[in-house]
């Protein structure tokens, strides 16, 4: 009976000890924000966050331009893509790019969790 009292303890302590936040395979990019522009329709735009090249977390934003995005990383950066094309924006991190389409913000290296102020996007 000790046996098996000493085996499911070990198997439970097993389980709970790896599923812990500071494993790196488990870390996520979480970001909300807000979109503003002038004459936008909300419902045809798309925000999506992108990690290793992969789509990650995708979402429409509200009738005031507010969204928020939660997925995995698939590495140690990840970049949140637009359809529409993005003319600045401001965030609570520094560091953070607009890439040469235009069409994304590459978040850098390390950041798991940001918030964008506003972002402006073309019409």
């Amino acid at each position: 009976m000790k046996f098996i009292l000493t085996i499911s303890v070990l198997v439970l302590l097993t389980v709970f000890s790896s599923c812990t936040s500071e494993n790196r395979d488990n870390a996520r990019a979480y970001v909300e924000g807000k979109i503003t522009g002038n004459q936008l329709k909300f419902d045809e735009i798309s925000i999506s966050l992108k990690s290793e090249g992969k789509s990650i977390a995708e979402t429409i934003p509200t009738t005031s331009g507010e969204f928020i995005l939660s997925g995995p990383m698939l590495s140690g950066s990840f970049s949140l893509v637009s359809n529409k094309k993005i003319k600045s924006f401001t965030a609570s991190k520094s560091g953070c790019k607009i890439s040469a389409d235009n069409l994304e913000i590459l978040v850098p290296t390390g950041t798991t969790y940001i918030t964008f102020n506003e972002i402006i996007v073309e019409p």
